[in-house]
Formats: structure tokens, sequence, C-alpha cells
């Protein structure tokens, strides 16, 4: 008599075969886990970089455009002073019409003030200009040139300073 299975029997040990090979062992459920942390833990890293660097390029810009305007204030404020005075980091514009004198006056190492006041002081104004908290901030009178230079340093790029020269009118009445 030859021995064999039944069908039943042969079916049951398929499925039972099929069980053991179909499924994840925890080793492969712990390599999986551990690659899926790694690639989430850079993603992580990699958008906290773009977002430092977005928020800096942000106040760089910033920056930038409060030395453009200042730069266009200055200039058009010294080409129409009919009188300028420099004394220790403060600039005096005095303009004959309308009577009125500006003040540039460097607040802190990094911000200016500029100060309006017409001649019946009923007008006035007030207006900073922020280079940033690594910035610093000088001002000169270059009598030769009968102008006056303002030099911006970083910190950060000391080599690299922005200078802004802003002349008189050259006749004079």
């Amino acid at each position: 008599m030859s021995r064999s299975n039944p069908s039943w029997m042969r079916s049951r040990s398929r499925l039972v075969r099929a069980r053991m090979t179909n499924g994840f062992t925890l080793i492969e459920l712990l390599l999986v886990l551990t690659l899926t942390a790694t690639l989430l833990g850079g993603v992580i890293g990699l958008l906290s970089i773009a977002r430092q660097s977005s928020q800096q390029a942000a106040q760089n810009q910033f920056h930038r455009q409060e030395i453009r305007r200042f730069a266009d204030d200055i200039r058009r404020d010294v080409h129409h002073a009919e009188r300028s005075v420099l004394s220790d980091g403060e600039l005096v514009l005095t303009a004959a019409s309308p009577d009125r004198t500006t003040t540039y006056r460097i607040e802190d190492e990094s911000v200016v003030r500029r100060r309006v006041v017409e001649s019946n002081d009923s007008a006035q104004s007030v207006d900073s200009y922020a280079f940033g908290k690594d910035a610093n901030v000088d001002v000169r009178w270059l009598e030769e040139l009968r102008a006056v230079r303002w030099t911006i340093t970083s910190k950060q790029r000391p080599q690299q300073p922005i200078e802004i020269l802003a002349s008189e009118r050259s006749t004079r009445e």
C-alpha cells in the first residue's frame, strides 16, 4: 500500500509554508523603520536649513533696501542744502527754501536717525535707518570735495564696506 497524503493535507502544508514565506521578519521591519527614520531626519534637517536661509536672505534684502533708501535721502538732502555742518556723528543740513533743517545723527553703531524741522516748527518728521545689528556706521566730511562720506561696514565683511558719497551743489549763490 502506498503512502500518500490526502489532498487536504497537501493544501494545508502549502498554506503553512506560504504564510511563513509571505510575511516580514522582525529584522526586515526594523531595517525599514530605521531607513525611514533616517530619511525623515534628513528631510527635516534640509527643511530647517532652507527656512533659516530664507529668513537670512529676507533680512539681508531688508538691510540693502534700508541702505538704498538712506543713500537716496542723504544725497538729495545734501544736494539741496545751503549749509552743511558735521560734528560728533551729527550732520546738520540747512536749506533756504523752504526754511528747514535736516539732521542726521548716528544713534547707535548701526542706526541713523533723520529729523526734519521746518522753520515754524509746525512740520516735523523723524525717520530711522537700521542697517543690521552687526553694522558699524561712520561719517566724514571731505572738504576738498565739499561732500560727506558715510561708511557702513558689516562686522561679517569688514573688508567690503559700503560707502555713500553725497556732495553739495557745485554752484552757490
